[in-house]
């Protein structure tokens, strides 16, 4: 692949610029993709309709989690095979990471559908939010395969650092959806199911822009003749998002388990949170963006046995990240009235927002931390220690901390709770990565 002389020879920063910077713009895109629903949602004016779509939030967490285990596997898989010149495996790699998106798309929109109800008990609908969900969900339902098979693909076709085809879908997706939401939502007054539709549409988009920036590429094939199950390689794909996929579905578990005691304090408490959560989301899927985008190379340079090119990489690229996310928390602060006022007007939302958003901007540096601990774990193969790390954040430690915080604290705690579980949870993490890293120093 053209690429593969940027990976092995380029400097740590013009990789950062030239590998990451696609990668952190797809996930601006994402942010706005995330919060364009909410956005026009809340120029209705309806407090209810921003809370139902709050609470539908963590089935979009399972579905990353499903791309999530496929493409970041399918990515990993590829780069490491590009470092070790196995090319036979990178078209088969790249044909399972696009039928297991579509089949696993479709198996769970279906099991939404049959489970509608549990799955708004679950999720911690009340009677006045419980219908606008439904509507919301149902559409999400027939989502579920673009939506899943597009991220996925979009992700192992970074696989040798080029990510114009992963931006290019994200950015026709995500403009479709906002050209359609305030059509759908004000003008043809379908208000959450309006949201629902344009979100679909985007999707479609993003999958059709993908599969043919995918048939473009050099070494990959979306062609059914190289889909194989065979373990080599679908264990490999699979086993090697495992990491990031168990942090993706349970971010859904916790923000699920959140919003239900969140909900105790009346929906306006929800509708806030999920605006004050836009802005620690946005820093971290900044943050997060920068360590997907040097993954390939780590990745790369750890199949090829450069491990001091490893090295070199992890430490310029941890600087950045760090630099990035204090720059941004403050920013964010700063400008924390004009953030709120954006989504809710109304004075109560802009006080209780002050709060929350003071949490999520505090937690944010630890993110930059963790993500970057995170990929290198997950890059150089370390599926085991990489597991471990997103358990303790978003599930042995979080949920926990959520539970005794705000039974000591009441809502003040369940603000602060993220800021704790990150602080505990990266330094689990940076230890792990720099004793791995320590391993590499002497071999």
């Amino acid at each position: 692949m053209k690429n593969e002389k940027n990976l092995r020879e380029a400097h740590a920063i013009k990789l950062l610029f030239t590998m990451s910077l696609p990668v952190v713009f797809f996930m601006l895109i994402q942010v706005v993709y995330n919060m364009a629903d909410v956005f026009f949602l809340g120029r209705t004016g309806s407090n209810l309709a921003v809370a139902a779509v709050s609470l539908s939030s963590p089935v979009f967490s399972v579905f990353s989690a499903l791309n999530t285990l496929a493409g970041f596997g399918g990515c990993t898989a590829i780069s490491l095979a590009l470092g070790k010149g196995d090319r036979e495996s990178i078209k088969k790699y790249s044909s399972f990471v696009l039928y297991f998106g579509l089949f696993s798309g479709m198996l769970l929109g279906t099991a939404a559908l049959l489970f509608m109800n549990q799955l708004l008990s679950l999720l911690g609908t009340n009677a006045e939010t419980v219908e606008l969900a439904r509507d919301y969900l149902r559409i999400m339902a027939f989502n579920a395969p673009f939506a899943i098979s597009a991220g996925a693909l979009a992700n192992a076709a970074r696989a040798d650092g080029e990510s114009k085809a992963m931006v290019i879908a994200g950015l026709s997706g995500t403009f479709l959806n906002i050209v359609l939401d305030p059509v759908l939502i004000s003008v043809l007054d379908l208000g959450v199911a309006g949201a629902g539709y344009a979100t679909l549409l985007g999707n479609v988009l993003s999958f059709f822009m993908i599969l043919i920036s995918i048939k473009k590429k050099e070494g990959l094939s979306i062609s059914i003749k190289d889909f194989s199950m065979k373990p080599e390689i679908s264990v490999k794909v699979l086993s090697l998002g495992v990491p990031m996929a168990v942090s993706t579905f349970l971010m859904s578990f916790s923000s699920t388990f959140a919003n239900r005691l969140m909900v105790s304090y009346g929906n306006d408490a929800v509708a806030v949170g999920s605006v004050a959560g836009k802005a620690g989301m946005l820093i971290v899927m900044l943050v997060m963006g920068i360590a997907m985008g040097i993954q390939p190379a780590i990745s790369y340079a750890y199949g090829a046995g450069l491990k001091d090119r490893v090295k070199e990489l992890v430490t310029v690229t941890g600087m950045v990240n760090v630099a990035v996310a204090v720059v941004l928390s403050a920013s964010i602060f700063i400008m924390r009235d004009s953030f709120i006022g954006v989504f809710l007007a109304d004075e109560a939302s802009l006080t209780l927002g002050r709060r929350m958003i003071l949490g999520s901007v505090l937690a944010a540096p630890f993110s930059a931390v963790y993500q970057l601990c995170s990929v290198y774990l997950q890059a150089t193969g370390k599926v085991k220690e990489a597991t471990i790390t997103a358990l303790l954040q978003k599930f042995a430690v979080y949920v926990p901390v959520l539970y005794i915080m705000n039974m000591i604290f009441s809502l003040n705690g369940l603000i602060f709770a993220g800021l704790v579980t990150d602080a505990v949870s990266t330094s689990a993490a940076a230890g792990l990565c720099v004793r791995k890293l320590s391993k590499i120093r002497t071999a």
